[in-house]
């Protein structure tokens, strides 16, 4: 035993390159995580200006948000994903997109630029955004105190259900005097590690997360399971911020320190970008653990990480095409829910034989998504 634990006090024993020049302050921030309630654009209008007239209703309601946050000397303010409510109406107006899509988005950063200014706060946002070429991204934008543009991340990771959109294609972080090294996430991204670990290694003190779902696939113990181990396994802030429930503010050390309470309300929290990184074990501590845990990585045996067909992908083939899952997608976003009541109406209706028939079609039609399960548990019912 001596002749092993002598080398391994000699090797921890030394500090690691640059460890004293951690960076430090005392300064705090006030964060607020949005969460706003519900405010969908009804995805049967199809005049583009109808349209734009919602999203400003939606934006003034929003902007009375910014205005609780600035009456509580907030810093920075984070709303959602699909801040807008644009994404139902999406689904079915695509031909549309590429008029109404660029207009929504000059009118949120414009009007959320110009409120947020006043009290000088940041202000993190997301919608579907349309290019200049007509390309449509899901997009995080990062305002200064002065309301300008600092940058903005064009989500990576897209399910299946959403391909019709572009996927970006890196991760970025963008430096601030005050909030330290910010990233941005945008929902799916956060089921994978690699991605805040992307965020991580370029610096980010700080990481605001817009979505409308959870962090892993699995129920709510999980997902803030995941969110938790997102933040401590890359030692930095992450803020949550989800429409209608679930925002929340997580420390590096992987602790929720405040929840959103309730629809339209903000979840703020004081908090030092640079600290609150303390750890170690028992041979080593660190001010900041991100001074050993990035050095003790071993990159070298990370490359399947980046193999775009891996062996496991052999193991479980592919069940339904792009295609079809995005056409399963915009129906269950749009005529879905009303078809699935017009079918259970039929049962309460006891007209049995017509309702077995439209289960069965449901199924059909809608497979993999909630109406297929919940026209499933309705046929068994029927047809034990």
């Amino acid at each position: 035993m001596r002749t092993c634990w002598f080398p391994v006090l000699l090797m921890i024993a030394v500090p690691a390159p640059g460890a004293d020049a951690v960076p430090t302050s005392s300064a705090t921030i006030r964060i607020a995580a949005a969460q706003p309630r519900a405010r969908l654009i009804d995805w049967h209008i199809q005049d583009p200006e109808a349209v734009l007239a919602k999203v400003d209703q939606n934006l003034a309601d929003l902007e009375r948000l910014l205005n609780q946050a600035a009456q509580q000397d907030c810093d920075v303010v984070a709303f959602p994903e699909d801040t807008l409510g644009l994404g139902r109406w999406e689904a079915a107006n695509e031909a549309l997109r590429g008029e109404v899509l660029p207009q929504a988005v000059a009118r949120m950063l414009a009007r959320f630029g110009a409120t947020a200014a006043k009290p000088a706060m940041y202000v993190v946002c997301c919608n579907d955004h349309a290019e200049a070429n007509g390309a449509v991204y899901n997009t995080a934008f990062l305002l200064n105190r002065d309301g300008k543009e600092i940058g903005r991340y064009r989500k990576v990771n897209i399910p299946i259900h959403e391909r019709h959109k572009q996927r970006g294609d890196k991760f970025q972080v963008f430096h601030t005097p005050d909030l330290g090294d910010v990233g941005m996430l945008i929902c799916y991204d956060m089921v994978f590690p690699e991605a805040a670990r992307c965020l991580a290694l370029q610096g980010a003190d700080i990481v605001f997360h817009a979505t409308l779902g959870g962090a892993a696939i699995g129920d709510a113990d999980v997902s803030l399971a995941a969110f938790r181990t997102r933040a401590v396994e890359n030692f930095m802030y992450l803020v949550v911020s989800q429409r209608g429930n679930g925002s929340m503010i997580i420390s590096p050390q992987g602790k929720v320190i405040v929840e959103a309470q309730g629809p339209d309300t903000l979840a703020v929290a004081d908090i030092n970008p640079l600290g609150g990184r303390e750890g170690g074990d028992a041979m080593n501590h660190q001010r900041d653990m991100r001074a050993r845990l990035f050095r003790e990585r071993n990159p070298a045996a990370f490359g399947i990480l980046s193999d775009p067909n891996p062996p496991v992908l052999a193991k479980v083939p592919a069940t339904i095409t792009e295609h079809e899952a995005v056409r399963v997608a915009r129906k269950v976003l749009t005529v879905g829910e009303e078809e699935f009541r017009a079918a259970d109406a039929l049962l309460r209706a006891g007209r049995t034989d017509d309702a077995i028939a439209a289960f069965g079609r449901l199924r059909r039609e809608y497979h993999g998504s909630w109406i297929d399960r919940k026209a499933a548990e309705r046929l068994a019912q029927l047809q034990p």
